[in-house]
């Protein structure tokens, strides 16, 4: 848009004109629109989800994903019940999930499961309901002795899922700002859209890498540096983009 928020067509030689007048004029910004926004961990695995993200991820049939599993249920020891359908908690293993914490709380674990064990744990409703919980509860970590060494390297990275899901339940929401920058140089105006991150939150526990598919955002993790309307930005490359 121009300044008097006349359309431009997507001309390439006007394009090419306009990059080019422009040069390296300072980038003023015209306004910015802030929205809080707040996104909650993915629930616990049950068998069925565990098996979907194996197979996205890694490429593991559901059977294959299975047996992994069935072999740390019953001979590491290290996770729970392999075959439930439920992604929910009993409220009374609430009480146990420090022991579990204390148990996958190790190596790369640590940091999280120490910062969660700084409080009280809440049964939230997001992760502890009765109601949704028939046989077995939702697949998490045991309070066994976990011993890395004896895994292979498949049941490493199942091991990894499922701690890692745990951990994030655990965490508290992801928080952040959507933003609409509007930035004028010379005499266009340019639109911009990300987000800045208030709370990393349980997107900490997966280095903020977590794939969000089920966002309705129209912005993702494009992140944005903190602006103020008024403030005035160095420009250092204006370059036509395709698409």
């Amino acid at each position: 848009q121009d300044v008097n928020g006349n359309s431009r067509s997507f001309n390439k030689e006007k394009i090419d004109a306009i990059v080019k007048a422009l040069g390296n004029q300072d980038a003023k910004i015209a306004s910015v629109d802030r929205k809080p926004k707040k996104s909650f961990a993915p629930g616990l695995y049950d068998l069925t989800e565990l098996q979907r993200d194996a197979n996205k991820l890694f490429g593991y049939s559901a059977k294959e994903t299975l047996n992994i599993m069935q072999k740390l249920y019953e001979s590491h020891k290290v996770l729970t019940y392999p075959r439930t359908d439920s992604r929910y908690l009993s409220s009374d293993i609430v009480g146990t999930l420090p022991e579990r914490l204390k148990a996958c709380g190790i190596g790369e674990y640590r940091t999280f499961a120490n910062k969660i064990l700084t409080k009280p744990i809440k049964a939230n409703k997001s992760f502890v309901d009765d109601s949704k919980v028939s046989d077995h509860h939702a697949i998490i970590p045991t309070e066994g002795y976990v011993n890395f060494s004896a895994f292979n390297d498949k049941e490493r990275k199942i091991y990894d899922l499922v701690v890692k899901r745990f951990l994030a339940v655990l965490f508290p929401a992801h928080e952040y700002e959507q933003l609409t920058v509007q930035a004028q140089i010379g005499n266009e105006k340019f639109i911009a859209k990300g987000k800045t991150v208030t709370i990393a939150g349980w997107k900490e526990v997966y280095q903020n890498r977590f794939d969000d598919e089920e966002s309705t955002d129209d912005v993702k993790e494009q992140l944005l540096p903190r602006l103020e309307q008024g403030q005035v930005l160095k420009t250092k490359l204006i370059a036509q983009t395709s698409g």
